[in-house]
Formats: C-alpha cells, structure tokens, sequence
C-alpha cells in the first residue's frame, strides 16, 4: 500500500469514529427520551384521576388522560425503532472501521 493510501486509510478511520461518536450521542438521546416516556406512562396508569399536562415549549397544556398515553405510547414505539436503527448503523460503522484497521495494518506488515 502506497503512503497515499495508507493516508487515505487513516482519515477514513478518523471519520469513521467521529461517526460511531455521533452515533452513540444520538443513541444516549434516544434512551433517555424512552425512559422518559415510559416513566410517564407508568406515572398515568398509577394515578387514574387528576388532570394531566403536556409541555409544549414554556407552558404546560392539560390533556386527555387516554389520549396523553396514547401519544407516549406512539413516541416510546418511534423511540424503540429509532434506538434500533442508530443501533444497527453503529454496528455498520464498527465493521467498516475493523475492515479499514485491518487494510492497514495488513499495509504496515507487508
């Protein structure tokens, strides 16, 4: 492998890992947005009477009870797939980065 290459090698495993980092954010994000969610929804199935409300920007707005937990439902469903799709391109990243490690270091033996 050519120094060119090997250069080239190495700065698609330094983007490689800025993407994993991007990744594992959006993946902490998402996994406290779904804690949230489903703190919430246990929260109104213990408590069935009492008004509830939802934040929207700097207010609170009351809600239906039934529909409120259907919308965290919907959100904690969206949450879980999205938590899997950041899953599943993290582990893409991961392969694509051990292949380029790999390359190079198959470059710097021989």
């Amino acid at each position: 492998m050519e120094e060119n290459d090997a250069q080239k090698v190495m700065m698609e495993l330094q983007q490689n890992q800025q993407q994993i980092q991007q990744v594992m954010q959006q993946k902490e994000e998402t996994e406290s947005e779904l804690r949230e969610s489903k703190k919430a929804v246990e929260e109104l199935e213990k408590e069935s009477e009492g008004n509830v409300y939802r934040q929207v920007g700097n207010i609170l707005v009351a809600k239906d009870r039934d529909n409120l937990k259907d919308e965290l439902e919907e959100q904690i469903e969206d949450l879980e797939l999205r938590k899997k799709t950041l899953e599943k391109k993290e582990k893409q990243l991961q392969e694509k980065m051990q292949k380029s490690q790999e390359k190079l270091q198959g470059s710097m033996m021989g």
